[in-house]
């Protein structure tokens, strides 16, 4: 799993960002509201699981060195290895989750925009 935290985050943006929007051209050309929902289903599907498959490989979810007795905790330079090891987690899960919740925002908020959008313009047509 180490591949993927040496990976850089700008290149899976990059590369998630293009097929988003190749896909999205692609269903547009059909103009179909189910089938757009349905890719933007399975696209926020995609990023769900990226994010999920991202998560197990921040130490918080592994034991990574609990201290066995009171010896570890006095000794100053295990006490800060344990302590950085404990903040690399908190920060790693933070920030998974923190794209988790954006994109379930952003994702609500584009199926929204589209539904209305397809109302409005059936309404329109009427």
């Amino acid at each position: 799993m180490n591949y993927l935290q040496n990976l850089d985050s700008i290149y899976i943006c990059l590369v998630l960002l293009s097929m988003f929007i190749i896909g999205h051209l692609i269903v547009q050309r059909k103009n179909d509201l189910k089938l757009t929902l349905q890719f933007r289903l399975i696209f926020y599907g995609v990023l769900m699981f990226i994010l999920l498959f991202s998560l197990p490989s921040t130490p918080s979810l592994a034991s990574f060195g609990y201290p066995d007795n009171n010896e570890d905790i006095q000794n100053s330079k295990k006490l800060l290895h344990l302590l950085q090891d404990y903040n690399k987690a908190l920060v790693k899960t933070t920030e998974v989750l923190h794209w988790m919740i954006f994109i379930t925002v952003f994702w609500f908020v584009s199926v929204v925009s589209t539904i209305i959008k397809h109302f409005k313009l059936q309404k329109s047509l009427e």
